[in-house]
C-alpha cells in the first residue's frame, strides 16, 4: 500500500551546477554595468565638482574684480584654493585662518587646516588619497587637491619670450600667459581670447605610471617661491635663470598632453611648475573654461589647440576640441 504522504523529488547535482552556472553568467554581465553607472556617477560629480569652483571663481571676480593670484610668494603664503573658500560656502574656516601664518605642511599657525577634507576639491573618481600620510613634503593629514589653477602654457602660442622663463635648474617652466599665474592678478579684461577659449582650472587626479605628482608639494594650500625674490615681490620672468630654482603648490604650466605615459623635465616631481593633467576618467581630463563652462579634453587633443586653451590672450585661432 502507498503511503499517503506526497515525497517529491529534489534538485539533482547536475541542475544545481545548472542553476549557479547561470546566475554567475548574469552577474558577470551585469557587473560591468554597475561598475560603468558607477563610475558614470563618479564622472558627473567630478564636471560638477569644477562647476561650482566656476561660480566661486566668478562670485571672486565680482566681489574683487580680479581672478585670485594663481601661488603667491613666499612659499608658506596661500595660493588660489585658500582664496576661493568663502565662495564655497566655507567662510567660516575662511574667517578662522590667520594669513601672516603658515600655510604649508604642518600649518604650525592654521591648525584648522590639519586633517580637512573638502569635496569640492576631490574628484570622486580618482584612487589617490584625498589627505597626506607620507606624501612628498608633507606632514600627515595634508589634503591633496585634484584640480589644479592653470598658470600658462609653454611653449608660448604666440612665441612671445615675456611670458615664459627658461627651463629651471629644477622645477621645470613656469609662463604667466595663462590665468592663475604665480605672483600675478588677472582679470576679465585680460582674457582678449575670450572666456569659452581659455581654461582656468583642470583636473589633476590621476598618477603618472605609479607616481603621485599632483601639484601638492608642501600641502595643497601652500604658495610659490623663486630664491631671489624679496618679500611682497612680484617679479617678472626676465630675472629668472636657467640656474633658478622656482617651484610651487596649486598650479601647473602646462608642457605636455593629458594623461601622459611617463614623466619627463618639470613633471616627475609634485613641485615641478608643469605637473601634467591627469584623471582616472576613461580617455581624457575635465577643463573649466572662464565662462564658467567644463569640457572634457580628450588625451588626444592637438597640443597647439591644449597650448591656445592655457594662453589667455594669445590671439591665435582655436582649433576643435
Amino acid at each position: 500500500m502507498r503511503s499517503w504522504f506526497s515525497f517529491r523529488r529534489g534538485f539533482t547535482l547536475i541542475e544545481l551546477l545548472v542553476v549557479i552556472a547561470i546566475i554567475a553568467i548574469l552577474i558577470a554581465l551585469l557587473l560591468p554595468a554597475v561598475q560603468q553607472a558607477r563610475e558614470a556617477a563618479r564622472r558627473t560629480q567630478c564636471r560638477n565638482n569644477l562647476k561650482q569652483l566656476g561660480l566661486a571663481v566668478h562670485n571672486y571676480h565680482d566681489t574683487n574684480l580680479k581672478f585670485p593670484i594663481g601661488s603667491r610668494y613666499p612659499l608658506y603664503s596661500p595660493n588660489w584654493r585658500i582664496a576661493l573658500l568663502p565662495m564655497l560656502d566655507q567662510a567660516p574656516l575662511y574667517n578662522q585662518l590667520n594669513f601672516s601664518g603658515n600655510f604649508y605642511n604642518t600649518y604650525t599657525n592654521n591648525t584648522v587646516l590639519s586633517n580637512l577634507f573638502l569635496a569640492a576639491y576631490k574628484c570622486p573618481s580618482s584612487a589617490l588619497p584625498g589627505n597626506s600620510t607620507s606624501f612628498p613634503g608633507n606632514a600627515a593629514g595634508v589634503m591633496l587637491h585634484d584640480y589644479v589653477g592653470i598658470a600658462g602654457a609653454t611653449p608660448d602660442p604666440a612665441a612671445r619670450s615675456s611670458e615664459c622663463s627658461p627651463q629651471h635648474r629644477y622645477g621645470g617652466i613656469t609662463c604667466i600667459n595663462g590665468i592663475l599665474s604665480p605672483n600675478f592678478c588677472r582679470s576679465m579684461r585680460d582674457i582678449t581670447d575670450g572666456t569659452s577659449n581659455t581654461m582656468i582650472i583642470a583636473e589633476q587626479s590621476g598618477p603618472i605610471g605609479t607616481s603621485d605628482v599632483r601639484a601638492n608639494y608642501y600641502g595643497g594650500w601652500a604658495g610659490f617661491t623663486i630664491p631671489m625674490a624679496g618679500t611682497n615681490s612680484m617679479e617678472t620672468l626676465t630675472t629668472w635663470t636657467s640656474t633658478t630654482d622656482t617651484w610651487g603648490t596649486g598650479v601647473t604650466t602646462v608642457r605636455y598632453s593629458p594623461n601622459p605615459a611617463t614623466a619627463s623635465t618639470g613633471n616627475d616631481e609634485s613641485y615641478d611648475m608643469n605637473t601634467a593633467l591627469t584623471s582616472y576618467h576613461e580617455g581624457g581630463v575635465h577643463a573649466l573654461l572662464c565662462d564658467g563652462s567644463v569640457r572634457f579634453l580628450s588625451e588626444n587633443i592637438s597640443y597647439t589647440t591644449l597650448t591656445n586653451l592655457a594662453s589667455r590672450a594669445d590671439g591665435q585661432v582655436m582649433g576643435e576640441f
